[in-house]
């Protein structure tokens, strides 16, 4: 079986990567997102080709649905400091730019283990255990990548109208790798906020944020992660959503900040 690092993984091509997108990946006509930003980051990771400078923050724009079949990545390298690289990739299919991203990767600081805090707290929510595994199967309830992850909601069904979404999320068959791709496939994963609030509608992924706060490298890819969306603001046909991944022991790994357009 195909992991969930392999379908974001690229391949080398001279000076750029290319990617075939699979069959069963899709969240309405394309790709859905957290496929796309992770292949993004992954060849920016490939290209830096440092473990040292690990992916801090992450921009991204999704002009367009990534369909079935080939993608080609370019990453350019915008500046490398003694610390801090800043590149930028863009995926292009059928001669469009479907995405682009700008990251941030960079080497851990002299002495930034001293300056730490987290003012944020773990969301309370019952043992993985303690949660009935969501049922995928039903015949047009779910996206069709939705396959490939296991989800035990806490709150926040769709169409239940509550005002955030929580609950444990498991890819079914990660794969060996974990990291910033890793967690930009996760914490894209889950149902949007909207979706939970106004019921089932088309809606889209147009600005895609990522920031990484611990590093992925450290967390099982086989145990849950706990995950909470909120989506304080929805206006003129637009919702902004903020999103967080926790480990079981309550460390924080990632903010997410995503611009849904909701289709009508």
């Amino acid at each position: 079986m195909v992991s969930l690092s392999d379908v974001y993984t690229p391949r080398p091509a001279g000076d750029h990567y290319q990617l075939d997108v699979g069959p069963g990946w899709r969240m309405g006509r394309g790709a859905f997102g957290g496929l796309v930003v992770g292949a993004l980051i992954r060849a920016i990771e490939l290209r830096v080709a440092d473990p040292a400078r690990k992916v801090r923050s992450v921009t991204a724009e999704l002009p367009g649905p990534v369909e079935h079949g080939p993608v080609d990545i370019t990453v350019d390298s915008l500046r490398r400091g003694n610390n801090v690289s800043t590149l930028r990739a863009a995926l292009s299919q059928s001669g469009e730019i479907k995405s682009h991203a700008v990251a941030i990767v960079a080497a851990d600081r002299s002495g930034g283990d001293t300056v730490t805090w987290n003012d944020l707290t773990a969301p309370a929510a019952p043992a993985w255990t303690d949660i009935a595994p969501i049922d995928m199967t039903g015949p047009g309830a779910w996206p069709e990548f939705a396959q490939h992850f296991e989800y035990r909601i806490v709150e926040g069904l769709p169409g239940n109208g509550a005002r955030r979404t929580l609950g444990w999320i498991r890819a079914r068959n990660p794969g060996a790798d974990h990291d910033a791709a890793y967690l930009a496939a996760m914490i894209d994963a889950w149902f949007p906020v909207a979706l939970v609030r106004l019921g089932p509608r088309p809606m889209a992924t147009i600005a895609f944020t990522l920031d990484i706060a611990a590093g992925a490298e450290t967390v099982d890819p086989t145990e849950p992660l706990l995950y909470r969306g909120i989506a304080p603001v929805c206006s003129h046909g637009y919702a902004l959503e903020t999103r967080e991944l926790w480990t079981a022991d309550g460390r924080l790994l990632a903010i997410n900040h995503q611009t849904f357009v909701i289709i009508r």
